[in-house]
């Protein structure tokens, strides 16, 4: 039995079967934020506006109630959790765990959060220790809702032949769901040929996709059949 999102009296309409994006126009307009549990794909152009989404949902989780574990793989933890600290986004906290399918490629070390709440993969191509990874903490988050970002999706993809990400995905999108995790999963626009997206879209129960024009950006949400403008500012992303 899914865990549903608690209702917020003081908002309108704000669905049970939501999760918050952690920006609160956004979950207004959503009625409650991104289905939940749900796989979630967000596609855009390179930039830090993917990004900055996905710090957003992270530390929107309530920590009496939910697990997050963001899956690093073209930063490090340290790499994200500054980058979030510029737009006053705190992801150095004790729910929050990091998956790190990078540093290691690069021989660094870990430095960012405490030793714990690291798990050092060898490299994006490890997809059998990734699942495992998640294994692990769906285990660990028994009872709770669990928040998964893959930043980015498209590394795991650069990294892996086809016929491997599609069994991965097909295995890991329906095992995180059915545990109560809502994932989301960031992809780059423009790195994928057609076949590629298909497959990655398959599994996905919502696509946002970013559009940037004239210096602007518009958030696609095919739910709602609307484009909703947004920008970066100092706080993260806002909706204009």
């Amino acid at each position: 039995m899914a865990l549903e999102m608690e209702v917020d009296a003081n908002l309108p309409v704000m669905r049970k079967n939501r999760v918050s994006t952690g920006i609160q126009e956004l979950d207004l307009i959503l009625e409650g934020g991104y289905h939940h549990p749900a796989n979630v794909m967000l596609l855009g152009p390179t930039g830090m506006e993917k990004a900055v989404f996905a710090y957003h949902f992270a530390a929107a989780a309530d920590p009496k109630k939910e697990n997050v574990y963001f899956i690093c793989g073209d930063s490090s933890p340290e790499e994200v959790i500054k980058a979030a600290e510029n737009f006053g986004i705190d992801l150095n906290r004790e729910t929050i765990s990091f998956i790190d399918c990078y540093s290691a490629t690069l021989g660094k070390k870990k430095e960012a959060a405490p030793a714990e709440k690291i798990t050092v993969l060898q490299s994006p191509g490890a997809l059998n220790d990734l699942s495992l990874a998640l294994n692990e903490a769906i285990r660990a988050s028994a009872g709770k809702r669990i928040r998964i970002v893959f930043q980015t999706l498209s590394t795991f993809v650069l990294y892996n032949p086809p016929e491997s990400i599609n069994k991965f995905l097909n295995v890991i999108e329906g095992r995180l769901k059915n545990a109560g995790a809502t994932t989301l999963y960031v992809v780059e626009e423009g790195v994928h040929d057609k076949q590629a997206l298909t497959l990655l879209q398959r599994g996905m129960d919502e696509l946002f996709m970013l559009e940037e024009k004239g210096g602007k950006f518009l958030l696609i949400v095919p739910r709602i059949t609307m484009s909703v403008p947004v920008k970066l500012g100092a706080s993260g992303v806002v909706v204009v």
